[in-house]
C-alpha cells in the first residue's frame, strides 16, 4: 500500500472552465473554500454529533431504522430542507431538498444508518447519515452565500446491510433527476478510489426424507450430509477462484433434532468478484456444486437471491479528483493501490448516476463489522472523522458545481 506523493491541487478561477488542475502549492482559492465549509460543518458540529451519537445508541438494523431516519430527516427540516417520508415502500426512506437559485445541477448525498445485528454500528454507518447530513447543509449554504445556482438532496438509504435499499429507491425513481451521488464510507485508510466487489447474496435448501437415526436411518435421505457437501465442494472450487473472486457463507440449518435424518437443510452464500459479468459466472459454478451435492446423496434442492444483486462500483473520474484534492485540503493524504473491500447497493447507483463511494480513515489497521470499528464509530476519533467526512464531501460538491454550472442530466 502506498500513499500519494505528489499533491494535487484544485484552482479555483473566474474563468469559463472553473477548474484547473495542476501540481503546485495549495492556492489561496482552495484555502478559502475549504474554510468557508468548514465554517458551516463547525456551526452544526455540535448537532451532528449528538445525532450520530444517538444513531449509534439506536442500533436499527435493516428497514427498522425508525427513530434515526426521523432524526435525520427533522434535522435537515429544521434546516430548510423540504423532507418526502417513506419511499420506494420503504418506511425509513426518506428524500430532502433544497433548492437555490435557478436551474443548475443536482447534488445527492446519500445517507446510510442501519446497523449490524448483535454487533450494533460496527460499519460506522452513524457516521456515514451525519457525514452526508452535514454536507447537504453546508453545500447548500455555501450555494446560497456564493449565488451558486442547483438542487441538493439528502438521500435517506435504510437497510444497506443486506437489504439493498438503494436499489429500491433506484428503481423508484429516487435518482433519475441526479447529476451526481456521493457519500464517503469509515474505514481504516482514506481512499478515494477503493474497490467495492459486485455480490450476489443466495439461500440454498437441501430436501430428503426423515427417519429415525437409530432405527431407521436407512429410510431416510439426510439433508444434512447434502449441505455439507455443498459446503466441501465450494472449498474444492478455491484452486479456479481469481485474486478477486470471494465465495463464503455460513450453514443455517443443519436440522432439528440429533435423533432424526434431517429432511431439510440450507445454507447462505455470498459470491463477490470485481464484475458482474464474473460473479455471474462464478454463480453458476456455485448452483452446479449444490445439484452435484443434493444428487450424490438423493436430495433435490433450490436456491433464491435474498437480496437483488449488488453491483460493483464504478467512481466517476472527475469526482475521484474532486476527492483527491479534497481530501488534501482538509488535510488527509489519500491511499492509492487501495485494498479490496466488501459491497454495497451504492454500486447499483454508480451503474446509472455518476458516482462517487470514498473512503474516509477512521484510524489504521480498524477492520469493519468488528467491536474495535464500533467502538471507533463512537469516540473522539469518530467525531473528527465526521466533521472532515462532512466538509470533503461538501467540499467535493462545490467543486463540482463551479466546473459544472449547469446539469448535465438527460431531460427526461
Amino acid at each position: 500500500m502506498r500513499r500519494v506523493k505528489q499533491r494535487r491541487v484544485l484552482i479555483l478561477t473566474d474563468e469559463p472552465w472553473g477548474l484547473l488542475f495542476g501540481y503546485e502549492m495549495v492556492p489561496k482559492e482552495v484555502k478559502v473554500l475549504r474554510n468557508a465549509i468548514r465554517s458551516w460543518i463547525d456551526k452544526s458540529a455540535e448537532d451532528l454529533w449528538r445525532i450520530a451519537y444517538q444513531i449509534h445508541s439506536f442500533k436499527e438494523v435493516k428497514f427498522q431504522e425508525y427513530r434515526s431516519s426521523a432524526i435525520l430527516a427533522d434535522w435537515l427540516e429544521s434546516h430548510g430542507f423540504s423532507v418526502n417520508r417513506g419511499l420506494a415502500g420503504l418506511d425509513t426512506a426518506f428524500v430532502a431538498e433544497c433548492s437555490v437559485g435557478s436551474g443548475g445541477p443536482v447534488l445527492a448525498f446519500v445517507a446510510e444508518y442501519d446497523a449490524l445485528p448483535k454487533i450494533g454500528h460496527a460499519c460506522g454507518h452513524n457516521l456515514i447519515a451525519t457525514m452526508s447530513t452535514g454536507a447537504g447543509v453546508a453545500l447548500a449554504r455555501w450555494m446560497a452565500e456564493s449565488h451558486r445556482s442547483g438542487r441538493v438532496m439528502v438521500v435517506g438509504s435504510p437497510g444497506e446491510e443486506g437489504g439493498g435499499g438503494k436499489i429500491a429507491l433506484l428503481e423508484s425513481g429516487v435518482f433519475k433527476s441526479v447529476d451526481i451521488a456521493m457519500m464517503l464510507h469509515p474505514a481504516a485508510l482514506d481512499e478515494v478510489n477503493p474497490h467495492y466487489l459486485a455480490r450476489e447474496g443466495l439461500d440454498f435448501h437441501f430436501y430428503g426424507r426423515a427417519a429415525h437415526a437409530a432405527s431407521g436411518p436407512q429410510f431416510g435421505i439426510n439433508a444434512l450430509d447434502a449441505v455439507v457437501t455443498f459446503y466441501q465442494l465450494l472449498n474444492a472450487l478455491r484452486p479456479r477462484l481469481l485474486a478477486m473472486d470471494r465465495v463464503h457463507g455460513i450453514i443455517t440449518h443443519g436440522g432439528d433434532a440429533p435423533n432424526v435424518i434431517p429432511e431439510h437443510t440450507s445454507a447462505r452464500i455470498l459470491v463477490r468478484s470485481d464484475t458482474v459479468e464474473r460473479v455471474r459466472e462464478l454463480l453458476e459454478l456455485v448452483i452446479q456444486a449444490a445439484d452435484a451435492a443434493a444428487r450424490g446423496v438423493g436430495c433435490t434442492f433450490e436456491w433464491d437471491r435474498f437480496v437483488p444483486m449488488y453491483k460493483n462500483i464504478i467512481n466517476d473520474p472527475r469526482l475521484v479528483d474532486l476527492a483527491y484534492q479534497a481530501f488534501e485540503a482538509f488535510g488527509r493524504t489519500p491511499v492509492i493501490d487501495s485494498q479490496l473491500h466488501g459491497s454495497t447497493d451504492m454500486g447499483n447507483v454508480s451503474y446509472e448516476v455518476p458516482a462517487l463511494h470514498a473512503n474516509i480513515g477512521l484510524g489504521e489497521g480498524l477492520v469493519g463489522h468488528t467491536h474495535e470499528f464500533c467502538e471507533a464509530s463512537n469516540s473522539p476519533r469518530g467525531r473528527q472523522t465526521m466533521e472532515d467526512g462532512a466538509g470533503i464531501l461538501a467540499m467535493i460538491g462545490a467543486s463540482y458545481l463551479v466546473q459544472y454550472p449547469e446539469s448535465n442530466r438527460p431531460i427526461p
